[in-house]
């Protein structure tokens, strides 16, 4: 294998080890603990190693920022083969709930965790994250309205913000109850008053 390529994958192994170390640690700590010295402690190298990769901490949180929106815009992606519009929300919001629950909710809870530091330049890059998110599950909504599944009166920026709603709340209640309760457990109540109060009966 060419130096070059080696070279490219052991940085891009070691960013990822950087980038979930900091998920891990803001989880235990808050991310105003959360340190460069820590991050490289945790690790097992020195912090000279991680500014080789990054140049600071906030450069670290907005990778980690992309690598959330990378995880968000993929479950809903591998539920875009379904031909329903209906079973295609139904899909991803089981993807959302299944990967939550194997990452411990890490994607939203860090998402709020963020924005408490107050940083407006990462605070500008998870809202437009989250209206990423929000408009492409309005793209969704907007073709079972096309396609007669979703009822006409429906508001689709509403419907869109509540179906990220219902997931965000949901997941910080599931944290606060220091996880007591599994998110499957929510799943199938929820999905069906959201599907009952969007489609055409």
């Amino acid at each position: 294998m060419p130096k070059k390529i080696k070279k490219r994958q052991n940085t891009l192994l070691r960013r990822k080890q950087i980038i979930n170390t900091l998920r891990k640690l803001i989880i235990q700590y808050g991310s105003e603990h959360v340190t460069v010295r820590r991050i490289a402690k945790e690790i097992g190298i020195s912090e000279g190693a991680i500014y080789r990769h990054f140049r600071s901490k906030r450069e670290i949180l907005a990778f980690l920022v992309d690598y959330i929106e990378d995880n968000l815009m993929g479950d809903i992606e591998k539920s875009d083969h379904q031909e329903d519009i209906l079973e295609h929300l139904d899909h991803i919001l089981k993807n959302h709930f299944s990967s939550i629950e194997q990452r411990k909710g890490i994607s939203f809870l860090v998402i709020a965790e963020i924005m408490s530091l107050g940083d407006k330049g990462l605070n500008k890059k998870i809202f437009d994250v989250l209206n990423n998110y929000i408009a492409r599950i309005k793209e969704i909504l907007s073709k079972g309205k096309k396609a007669g599944r979703i009822r006409q009166d429906i508001d689709l920026d509403i419907a869109a913000v509540t179906f990220f709603s219902m997931i965000q709340g949901l997941v910080t209640m599931w944290a606060l109850s220091d996880y007591k309760f599994t998110l499957e457990s929510k799943y199938s109540p929820l999905w069906n008053f959201f599907r009952e109060s969007i489609r055409v009966r």
